[in-house]
């Protein structure tokens, strides 16, 4: 069983890759890359079937005189899995065998089917991929432009002169372009307000699934801490059951209807339960940190200062003051954005050395383009007699 998580665990360790381009910061990598990971190895956890002890999700037993022992298990058991079992509300507290387990009236009592254990894998998967869109969706709009412009200056070992000719390059491709990276930056920010939004959606995703019971289930396993292991009503066996009932109608010789019910057993449930008690805690974790990560996004989208200061830790010490007040009056947000992210991508060193380059070329620029005045002697037009 090893080997069936080989596959996520290379994917996992690929972010760790000397001289990768990275444009998200660690925020969005742990959700389209942590979070991903970990709902796809649920989804295997869940489909994989030694895990829980039994090579069967479900079985079913049915006892009493009017059983027809001719009558497979194995048509028991499939009949029960596809159709849903279910639970009767009225029998979750009391003294009975199993909670929520017991006689009822189909005319008169409530019935709660407990089907969705069917769509576990598939949901799981489903969310995994759109964890991933985001990502997906940045990639495709960022159109490899950091890597197209970054000159190799992320490696690690570099020879002198090379990397200073590579500066010299970076720094003229983004004088030369100045002012004309907002359109992309917008889209960069957008990435991160859809990843808000998909932790949003996942959250309602998993509460309609789960039929409205997902958006406290996380308080409600925590506050069993505090309550009386003899009188408490465990959240986990209410939205995933290990015992549950089943209904299965035939015709007898005679063809009268018979009806057969049945008690069945969901292993499965057991690792259902934990999964979803996992991914509560996980995704409110995530949707405090996505949703902090996009107010700092936007603070600095709206201040100047921020996006200076933060600049200059980018490039340490080796860039003076004077450097950064040659450079940022001429910068837009969208020049600070690739700047901050060829910076992420840089060492401290080498970062500061091109953020000197660029004020050289901005200086260059202005003597350049600056009108020049001479004195002129002036003409009257008119003179007088």
């Amino acid at each position: 069983m090893l080997g069936l998580f080989g596959t996520l665990k290379q994917y996992a360790a690929t972010g760790t890759k000397a001289g990768k381009i990275e444009l998200e910061g660690w925020v969005s990598r742990l959700n389209y890359r942590v979070t991903c990971v970990l709902l796809l190895a649920c989804c295997l956890l869940v489909s994989a079937r030694e895990w829980i002890g039994n090579d069967r999700k479900i079985v079913c037993a049915m006892e009493g005189p009017s059983v027809d022992y001719h009558i497979s298990p194995n048509v028991i058991n499939s009949y029960c899995y596809i159709m849903a079992t279910f639970t009767v509300p009225k029998h979750v507290m009391g003294r009975q065998a199993h909670p929520g387990v017991g006689t009822f009236n189909p005319k008169v009592d409530d019935i709660s089917y407990k089907g969705y254990y069917q769509w576990v894998p598939m949901v799981l998967f489903l969310q995994a991929i759109m964890f991933y869109v985001p990502h997906l969706l940045l990639k495709v709009w960022e159109g490899g432009k950091v890597a197209n412009v970054i000159c190799g200056l992320n490696q690690l070992v570099m020879d002198r002169d090379d990397r200073r000719g590579k500066q010299v390059i970076l720094a003229n491709y983004f004088v030369n372009n100045l002012n004309s990276h907002n359109v992309w930056a917008v889209k960069m920010f957008l990435c991160k307000v859809l990843s808000l939004a998909n932790v949003v959606f996942n959250i309602y995703l998993i509460d309609v699934f789960l039929d409205g019971q997902f958006r406290t289930y996380g308080l409600r396993v925590a506050s069993l801490l505090d309550e009386d292991p003899l009188t408490r009503i465990d959240p986990l066996s209410q939205v995933f059951p290990r015992m549950t009932k089943c209904t299965f109608k035939k015709f007898g010789p005679s063809g009268t209807l018979q009806i057969h019910d049945s008690l069945c057993v969901l292993p499965i449930n057991i690792i259902n339960e934990k999964i979803f008690v996992f991914l509560w805690f996980w995704l409110i974790l995530l949707l405090v940190l996505t949703g902090l990560s996009l107010v700092y996004n936007m603070l600095v989208m709206m201040i100047p200062q921020l996006r200076n200061i933060l600049l200059k830790i980018q490039a340490g010490n080796k860039a003076k003051n004077a450097v950064f007040m040659d450079i940022t009056p001429h910068l837009q947000v969208g020049d600070w954005k690739l700047l901050d992210v060829l910076g992420s991508n840089m060492e401290t060193m080498v970062f500061g050395e091109l953020i000197q380059e660029v004020a050289v070329r901005m200086k260059e620029t202005d003597q350049r383009d600056k009108p020049i005045l001479t004195s002129m002697k002036i003409e009257p037009l008119f003179t007088t007699m």
